[in-house]
């Protein structure tokens, strides 16, 4: 899975860059399916909440999460858990989709 990560209005370290990277390839485990992701952190100057989305493209859709916490991790990970769910509800119905067209 590729990923790529946008920090707007904010540098970003190399070793949060890694966390991040490895929050979200965590998101393979429950589908192979991902092809790539795409995080997109945003920490305004005035604000102490530090905001992410996640966009995860899987064949013909996009599941996209959005969080908000004090730290880039924490926003990351809420976003990976509600991926997570998003990506197995996916599965699912790919899988019943699978089985209806064998009948």
């Amino acid at each position: 899975m590729q990923t790529r990560i946008t920090a707007r209005h904010t540098d970003l370290p190399e070793g949060v860059r890694a966390l991040i990277e490895a929050s979200v390839s965590k998101l393979s485990r429950y589908y192979d399916g991902i092809h790539d992701a795409h995080i997109v952190l945003d920490g305004q100057e005035t604000g102490a909440s530090k905001t992410a989305e996640v966009k995860v493209n899987v064949s013909r859709r996009t599941l996209t999460a959005q969080d908000a916490a004090p730290t880039y991790q924490e926003a990351v990970n809420g976003c990976v858990r509600q991926l997570r769910r998003q990506v197995l509800r996916y599965k699912d119905g790919v899988r019943d989709t699978s089985k209806n067209v064998h009948r």
